[in-house]
């Protein structure tokens, strides 16, 4: 199985602008179409939702990044759409800083299974912490989608989070920022592959353009067999001495 991914790396927008933005998005062969974090700068309703996706004019699979989204509380939320139907939706768990202060966390961790992929979307911050991508590793998750809204400064740590959780979970992690001033796009996608006894990651990465990648199930071998290895957590004794 062979699956195209599009990171594309777009300004923040407002509402307005970013129907029009949705409207021109063209198919290239990709399977998979991926937006940033909170690329739009305005709270989106349900009404707001299906006029974005009204707009659609592919049936590819698209995630909205992320988007500040009002449903009784105000979340911080991606949404999965395929030939113009929602999926499902991913709330951001770990709230990052002043986040706290205005958004709702989410609970719950999913993966939506696309045309034969299971794809799980961690979003930004939900990245630095081991647990969420595990639970999508132990349940043969294919790819890890994390839309991300990364300050300029911060690049190096974020790409080293980036290669550590696709080769501690040998999955592919495609992160996507936005080029707006502050953050300056450099978006990367991380791919295992095997390497004589061991595995390699092949990263790919871009400043201001998009970047499409074909990613194949190479990696899947290698997953599984990570998967075998694996003492499960709650075979683990504990001891404070």
């Amino acid at each position: 199985m062979v699956f195209n991914i599009r990171a594309i790396q777009v300004k923040r927008m407002n509402y307005g602008d970013s129907l029009d933005y949705i409207k021109n998005l063209e198919n290239n062969g990709d399977e998979i179409i991926v937006l940033p974090e909170k690329f739009i700068t305005e709270t989106v309703d349900e009404a707001g939702l299906y006029k974005i996706i009204d707009n659609l004019n592919i049936d590819n699979t698209v995630i909205l990044g992320s988007l500040s989204y009002m449903d009784r509380y105000l979340y911080n939320r991606s949404f999965l759409i395929n030939n113009k139907k929602i999926i499902g939706f991913q709330d951001k768990i770990n709230l990052y800083n002043i986040e706290k202060n205005r958004y709702k966390n989410g609970d719950t961790v999913k993966i939506f299974n696309v045309n034969g992929i299971r794809i799980g979307i961690l979003i930004c911050y939900d990245l630095d912490f081991p647990l969420y991508p595990r639970i999508l590793f132990n349940n043969k998750c294919d790819v890890i989608i994390n839309p991300s809204l990364i300050n300029r400064k911060f690049h190096d740590e974020w790409h080293l989070y980036v290669e550590l959780r696709s080769l501690e979970n040998r999955i592919p992690v495609i992160s996507v920022n936005s080029i707006s001033d502050d953050f300056r796009g450099d978006s990367i996608i991380s791919i295992p592959y095997k390497y004589e006894n061991g595995v390699k990651l092949k990263n790919y990465t871009e400043e201001y353009k998009d970047i499409c990648v074909p990613v194949n199930d190479d990696y899947k071998e290698q997953r599984n067999i990570r998967l075998s290895e694996e003492i499960p957590v709650n075979k683990i004794n504990f001891q404070e001495l």
